[in-house]
């Protein structure tokens, strides 16, 4: 009877032994496997709890509506201010009163010097023309003067020569003046030379240094020889 309940008290010994193991084995497993993760829990709560706690958010009013009705500008005033005329009346000049000349006298400027000549000559003259190409006739000369043109005292009187001249000739080709250099011995004839090739002359005008028509001149002369 004695041995049956000492055997009985072992068990329940070891029994509550291996409880008090369950239990801290337990224990222990909590408080290091899920201790971390029950503070970060507890942190993130904690942590989320104090930014609410912190943040505040303030509504902002919404802005007015422009105006619908606003004053109408009062547009600026353009009409025409005319100023009122004024007549001003002049009285008659005294007949006795005569005008008295004023003698203009050259004024130098301030900033020249006062010795400086006041005269300073005429400028100085263009420079000279020459002449490129000269004055040529259009035809051919010997057609200017024919054995019609011969005066009839010239014939009657068996009156032969030469006359030599020289032609002025303008800008546009045409003879402007006949001058006779060397007579035949015959007025008649030398006349009747200057009146034909007047008449029937034109030429290509001279050129100048400047690429321009210039006045020029040609000389020539006609033999005058009876018709047969």
């Amino acid at each position: 009877m004695t041995y049956a309940m000492e055997n009985q008290s072992k068990r329940r010994a070891q029994a509550l032994v291996a409880v008090g193991l369950l239990h801290g084995a337990a224990f222990w497993a909590i408080a290091s496997g899920f201790a971390g993760g029950v503070v970060n829990i507890m942190r993130d709560t904690l942590v989320a709890q104090q930014w609410k706690d912190e943040v505040k958010i303030t509504p902002i009013a919404p802005l007015p509506p422009p105006p619908t009705d606003q004053a109408p500008v009062a547009k600026p005033d353009t009409s025409r201010i005319l100023a009122p005329r004024s007549e001003i009346t002049l009285a008659p000049l005294d007949p006795a009163i005569g005008l008295v000349p004023v003698e203009i006298v050259p004024v130098l400027p301030s900033g020249l010097p006062s010795g400086l000549p006041t005269d300073l000559g005429t400028p100085p003259a263009p420079k000279p023309l020459f002449t490129t190409r000269s004055a040529a006739p259009k035809s051919a000369p010997g057609s200017w003067v024919s054995d019609r043109d011969y005066p009839t005292a010239a014939i009657r009187e068996e009156r032969e020569g030469t006359t030599r001249f020289r032609l002025s000739v303008g800008m546009d080709g045409k003879v402007t003046g006949c001058e006779i250099t060397a007579s035949s011995g015959s007025p008649d004839l030398d006349a009747a030379t200057c009146a034909k090739v007047t008449a029937r002359a034109r030429f290509i005008p001279a050129l100048g240094s400047d690429g321009m028509p210039m006045s020029g001149s040609y000389a020539s002369a006609v033999r005058w020889v009876l018709p047969e």
